[in-house]
């Protein structure tokens, strides 16, 4: 399974830290109230749609006719998406590669492209072209056919899935200026507050020179570029980006003996990106993707065809964000005055948990029925993907299966190159501290490792190191207090309330809370009881409450 990526949107910027100050006139005093501005990202909508690709891929007039198609490679990849009015449009391509062996009589081995264009909508009613949006493609299936020995076609069941948020300001009551303070009861709450969205894209170039032990460079057939090793660091005002490209490389040697040579190589990066207003104690949700491998053949010191000039184009898409405690207003009470509060429900975003776990899966791969012998393996090559994820208490399970090609010399003197396709399934289950099931998860996978060894003409030990990157969030819902309203008590309300009560306490009383229901200051209620300001009430106590 091969897959892509893209997330594009105008983020405002998060104002968590914005005071405004209202004036409430409420009759015999006017307040002021103290209010924070906080953007909060919510989940707006999910999205989920199957498109059918087919077409041909056609043998170009300087190559010779296909006798066997050895192997594919194929992948996708969202180059642009973006938010529309009830829709999300996005633009990107499917890129498959085949090799094949031709009927020349040295049964030499020859590779045929395709780029297909892909310039689509999802509908998403209620989404505006302010919002974010990120668009993942996958192959599920694709299927191919050898109509002629000109013509290949292919068949691809593609899922495009579409993510958006909006942003929306909330102003919460965090204070109210010339009322005692305690009077005002507060409370902490957690909010992730974004500081930037990032889309940006660089460029990794090396040369890889070929060992002395490998023929020299007669035509380059089938490239792939993967990351591996990634990392993310957060300094202050940026993001530190690095890890490893895996470039592995099909060509055709310069000796008349060498059917196909297998390179593997990797090539370190390491690099900034500039984001304004980070720091190291913030959190980066970065995703890399490939967009674009070009390796062309140069000649090393002597002249010979021994150097691979490499240029890889990488996509970024992030999200850096701080996890913050933010104090605001509970509840209040002002004497002989009616607070009369508005309230707001909103969800807040918490992130729970963050982690990356790297696990070795390994199997022993027969081969079946009439495939030929292997003599030696050439590259073993997977797509991993994702079937069922679970989340349960402090763990999440996921299952899924890696889609694994081996490509081998065969004991045959008809086929002297075979492949031989398989599915690993795999089972993981993922500490994940303060999971529950109620909570949103995204689990992103990918191979960091390939190896093999081989057992017998017939069986093949198959390892691979799959990472898993796991997020975890949980959407608190509250009620904030959003506005005051202030009126003054009715004289029919005020001598409602005896002068002298002897109140028994229940059961998650406090000072606090008899003061406010007896519209009595909170110092004059400790000092005729005699009591510490701090105290717990138990159940059954008796306490002298003066008007």
């Amino acid at each position: 399974m091969a897959r892509g990526f893209f997330m594009l949107g105008n983020m405002p910027e998060n104002k968590g830290g914005k005071v405004s100050r209202e004036k409430q006139n409420g009759g015999l005093k006017m307040a002021e109230l103290l209010k924070s501005e906080v953007h909060l990202d919510q989940i707006k909508g999910n999205e989920e749609v199957q498109i059918m690709l087919e077409g041909d891929i056609i043998v170009p007039d300087a190559k010779p006719d296909m006798a066997v198609l050895l192997q594919t490679e194929e992948r996708v990849v969202v180059d642009r998406a973006e938010a529309g009015q009830d829709r999300v449009n996005y633009i990107g391509r499917l890129n498959v590669s085949v090799l094949y062996v031709a009927k020349a009589a040295d049964k030499s081995v020859h590779a045929i492209s395709l780029d297909r264009q892909l310039d689509d909508f999802i509908n998403m009613d209620g989404v505006t072209k302010d919002m974010w949006v990120r668009v993942k493609a996958q192959i599920i299936n694709i299927d191919y056919r050898v109509v002629n020995d000109r013509k290949v076609n292919y068949r691809a069941v593609v899922s495009i899935s579409a993510a958006v948020e909006e942003s929306h300001a909330v102003g919460m009551v965090v204070h109210i200026d010339d009322v005692p303070d305690n009077q005002l009861l507060k409370t902490n709450i957690s909010i992730n507050r974004t500081v930037e969205h990032k889309i940006d894209r660089f460029a990794v170039k090396d040369q890889i020179l070929l060992p002395s032990s490998k023929p020299g460079l007669r035509e380059i057939l089938q490239a792939t570029a993967g990351i591996t090793n990634q990392e993310v660091k957060l300094s202050s005002g940026r993001v530190n980006l690095s890890g490893q490209l895996l470039v592995t490389t099909l060509y055709r040697g310069d000796s008349d003996d060498s059917l196909i040579e297998f390179l593997e190589s990797e090539i370190p990066f390491s690099g900034p990106i500039d984001v304004p207003g980070a720091n190291e104690e913030m959190f980066a949700d970065a995703n890399l993707q490939i967009l674009d491998h070009n390796i062309v053949i140069r000649p090393d010191e002597d002249g010979e065809d021994r150097v691979m000039e490499v240029e890889v184009s990488v996509g970024v898409e992030m999200k850096v964000y701080s996890t913050e405690t933010m104090q605001v207003l509970e509840d209040a009470y002002l004497i002989n005055q009616e607070l009369n509060f508005v309230k707001t429900a909103v969800k807040l975003p918490r992130l729970v948990c963050l982690n990356r776990n790297q696990v070795p899966i390994k199997e022993v791969v027969t081969l079946a029925g009439s495939i030929p012998d292997m003599l030696q393996v050439f590259r073993v090559k997977g797509q991993a993907h994702l079937d069922d994820v679970k989340v349960i208490d402090d763990k999440v399970i996921v299952e899924g299966a890696i889609n694994t090609d081996i490509l081998y010399l065969a004991e045959s003197d008809s086929t002297p190159l075979a492949s031989f396709r398989t599915v690993i399934p795999y089972r993981q289950v993922i500490e994940a501290k303060g999971a529950t099931p109620n909570m949103r998860v995204g689990v992103d996978i990918a191979i960091d490792n390939a190896a093999f060894n081989m057992l017998s003409p017939r069986e093949t030990e198959i390892r691979f190191l799959l990472t898993f990157n796991t997020q975890i969030n949980e959407d608190c819902a509250t009620d904030i207090i959003s506005d005051i309203e202030l009126t003054e008590l009715s004289s029919e309300a005020l001598n409602a309330i005896p002068s002298m009560t002897v109140y028994v306490t229940q059961a998650g009383d406090s000072l606090w809370k008899i003061a406010k229901k007896y519209n009595t200051p909170l110092d004059e209620l400790i000092a005729v009881n005699d009591l510490d300001a701090n105290v717990r009430l138990a159940a059954g106590q008796k306490l002298v409450v003066l008007k």
